[in-house]
């Protein structure tokens, strides 16, 4: 069965840091994605982490270009700063250049994710449908934070990111319950025997969006658990692509 391998969770640019040899460029990540079998991908740029990120967000949407087979993944900041676009100007940018995510780093970035630091620009995205991911692991926030930012914006569609392997079910478990508009990446969820199926079947398929982490993981360590998992085959073609199809599909810039 062709599963058309979405991935919500890869990045681009020379890492510091990393299991596998990085795409620095579209053509090398559109390689990347072909030898491991991945169709299209939902992309961000190490810089928009790493270092500057307003310069991270040009580098990715540079990368992205008009390639049908790539989506992008901006980063933002609390706009008191002035340092990204805001309002009316981020979103037109994010239409014109295939933008149709957002992510935070508030640990790295130093700031607390909330309504005090992002009320404005988070209720401009939830109105839009406009996903945000929060990588756990990868300098993102902690679970304590998670919680507060989605009881604050229930109505915004959220992604966790790189939750973990060992013991995060009761971090997000509750999460799941509480929050209907929260999803969780799965490419360290599918390392579990018989937890992604656990997991499907308490809280239904369309929660759990296909990712890889590439190039800190090798993709197919996230691919070949999905294509193998006992669940039925509807609810692997809609983790491994047609809940983000639906999700992307769904936003209104």
């Amino acid at each position: 069965m062709d599963l058309g391998f979405f991935d919500c969770n890869a990045f681009i640019g020379s890492a510091q840091k990393g299991t596998w040899k990085p795409a620095r460029s579209r053509a090398e990540m559109l390689a990347a994605m072909d030898d491991a079998g991945i169709d299209k991908a939902l992309i961000w740029h190490v810089g928009q982490q790493d270092w500057s990120i307003a310069e991270g967000n040009d580098l990715l949407s540079e990368a992205v270009g008009s390639e049908e087979r790539l989506w992008g993944c901006w980063t933002i900041l609390p706009p008191q700063t002035g340092e990204i676009p805001e309002g009316d100007a981020l979103y037109a940018r994010m239409k014109t250049e295939r933008i149709r995510a957002v992510r935070i780093f508030p640990n790295d970035h130093r700031f607390v994710a909330g309504r005090t630091a992002l009320g404005a620009v988070l209720d401009g995205l939830a109105k839009r449908r406009v996903p945000l991911l929060i990588s756990v692991e990868r300098g993102g926030a902690d679970y304590a934070m998670v919680d507060r930012l989605l009881a604050e914006f229930p109505r915004l569609p959220c992604v966790l990111c790189d939750v973990g392997i060992w013991g995060v079910d009761r971090f997000t478990r509750p999460l799941l319950e509480r929050f209907p508009e929260m999803r969780v990446e799965t490419s360290y969820v599918a390392l579990h025997d018989g937890v992604l199926e656990s997991l499907v079947r308490r809280f239904g398929a369309a929660r759990f969006l296909f990712g890889t982490g590439f190039p800190d993981r090798l993709p197919a360590s996230a691919m070949l658990p999905l294509a193998h998992a006992p669940i039925n085959d509807d609810d692997k073609q809609l983790i491994a692509s047609g809940n983000l199809e639906r999700l992307l599909g769904g936003v209104k810039l």
